[in-house]
């Protein structure tokens, strides 16, 4: 259960940076993902939504409450 809960924050999250790559909530998760706030989210999704499965479950959660 707890996977799939995850699943489904990363693809809330990755969706929202796709939506909004400049707010300060997207760069900030760029930056906690991977360690790069001006990244192309666009160019990375496949390495976001990877790097995002690996986070800690609390910092995972942070990015989650972060965009919502």
């Amino acid at each position: 259960m707890e996977g799939l809960e995850n699943q489904k924050m990363i693809q809330e999250i990755v969706d929202f940076v796709q939506r909004h790559p400049q707010s300060h909530a997207s760069r900030v998760v760029l930056r906690e993902a991977l360690q790069d706030y001006g990244a192309d989210v666009q160019s990375r999704v496949e390495e976001l939504t990877a790097s995002l499965g690996q986070l800690p479950a609390g910092d995972l959660e942070y990015c989650y409450y972060l965009i919502k």
